[in-house]
């Protein structure tokens, strides 16, 4: 099973793509899909707004096709299941990207900045793993370096 998680928000043009690749017969097993508070309802996607069982869910997925909040990157690399993470542009700032392009220099996993992009990295999903020295291992703390280097009026 693969699961899609947009979070606790909205990513429409990720269900979208999504749905227009299930449909395709892009995917070599069902989609199961958070859908969040989006506008959007698949229609070759099994979805649900929400569920509390989330992570049990992530733990028994084959991959794992993530918005690129900080929250779920978090509990994705914890996991260390196979997974897509992808940027919605339309947040503030676009610090998704920003964020992405860090965690990216310390772990090494698979994430596209936008999700017409799906396609081509279906087949480089892979399960977070650090960068160079052991000591890199402690996400929190390379999260929490990271936030302390943010000018102000990123934060």
């Amino acid at each position: 099973m693969i699961l899609l998680t947009v979070g606790t928000q909205y990513f429409d043009e990720l269900i979208d793509e999504a749905d227009k690749l299930a449909a395709e017969g892009v995917f070599p097993e069902p989609v199961f899909a958070q859908i969040g508070l989006s506008k959007t309802k698949p229609h070759h996607l099994q979805h649900f707004a929400f569920d509390a069982n989330l992570l049990d869910h992530a733990a028994n997925a084959s991959l794992i096709i993530t918005h690129a909040g900080t929250g779920s990157l978090c509990e994705l690399i914890a996991l260390g299941r196979p997974f897509i993470a992808v940027v919605n542009d339309t947040k503030a700032g676009n610090h998704q990207l920003e964020f992405l392009q860090h965690l990216s220099t310390l772990y090494d996993f698979c994430w596209i900045d936008s999700p017409r992009k799906l396609r081509d990295a279906l087949h480089h999903a892979r399960p977070a793993k650090p960068l160079g020295s052991p000591g890199v291992t402690r996400l929190a703390t390379d999260i929490a370096d990271y936030l302390a280097a943010v000018p102000a009026q990123h934060v």
